[in-house]
């Protein structure tokens, strides 16, 4: 379990220690939950808020484990009524520092909270800088000891997101680590459940076929295959292409007047020797 914007959130697979791992790619190998998202119990929209959500369904977000979730900006949707296929590739990103670039070294000082840098952990703690300085409290997925803010400090924090939202770079920059790792995602559906299935689905959990196919969906997540993309950034101009370059200019210049002197002493030595 753990805490994100949309309140209490389930996590997969979060546990380094405890990892759970896969020995196969391919559908059927990976992650295949059912889900009753049960719509009944949604809470009524009095008035629009930056937390106000309109849609049906569930929102997912496949990230790594050194990273916390950052599901409401990075996350994708699943709606009811459908089975989601989720072909994942892992890609592994290495940026270079400055002066070649502009990351940020995972040996360089870590983001209280957070026992490794990411860009979503430093906007987390950039929002939870803007919200205890604006309403004294922090919301109950941001880090820190901070109170937890009450119901009557949702217009305050609301305020605050907004400004820090429309405000520039410079006030929350977050450097991208010099090392990364995500994940391509493509994704299918097919519609659920089918007319023979509705009818069994509706015996087994005791629900109408109508709710069934508002309310439940299948969502399936693996890998394409068991390897990984690298992406990695290189110098464009390096100190041993630019040492290399030197000397051979050197070589072709200072060799061809060597030569030239060379020829030149030749000459006046046999002018010399025919004075004589």
């Amino acid at each position: 379990m753990v805490y994100t914007r949309y309140g209490k959130c389930y996590t997969f697979n979060g546990n380094k220690s405890t990892s759970r791992k896969t020995k196969q790619g391919g559908m059927g190998n990976g992650l295949e939950i059912m889900l009753d998202i049960q719509q009944d119990e949604y809470l009524p929209i009095w008035k629009e808020t930056n937390e106000t959500s309109l849609e049906a369904g569930i929102r997912v977000q496949i990230h790594s484990q050194d990273e916390p979730p950052y599901i409401h900006q990075l996350g994708f949707g699943v709606s009811p009524g459908f089975q989601t296929f989720v072909s994942c590739q892992e890609q592994r990103l290495t940026y270079l520092p400055q002066p070649w670039g502009n990351c940020r070294s995972t040996s360089d000082q870590m983001i209280p909270g957070y026992d490794t840098y990411s860009i979503s952990a430093c906007r987390l703690r950039c929002e939870t800088r803007e919200v205890l300085r604006e309403c004294n409290c922090r919301m109950v997925h941001m880090p820190g000891t901070a109170d937890i803010c009450t119901p009557s400090n949702i217009k305050c924090v609301d305020k605050a997101l907004a400004l820090l939202q429309k405000s520039t770079g410079d006030t929350c920059p977050c450097e991208t680590p010099c090392n990364l790792t995500r994940y391509g995602k493509e994704l299918s559906m097919v519609k659920i459940p089918s007319k023979g299935s509705a009818r069994y689905l509706s015996r087994k959990y005791d629900k109408s076929e109508e709710y069934i196919r508002d309310n439940f969906l299948v969502l399936d997540i693996f890998f394409e295959a068991l390897n990984y993309e690298t992406i990695e950034q290189k110098k464009a101009y390096d100190v041993a292409g630019l040492l290399g370059d030197i000397g051979g200019q050197m070589g072709l210049f200072i060799g061809a007047s060597i030569l030239s002197i060379l020829e030149i002493l030749d000459y006046v030595y046999e002018v010399h020797c025919l004075s004589f």
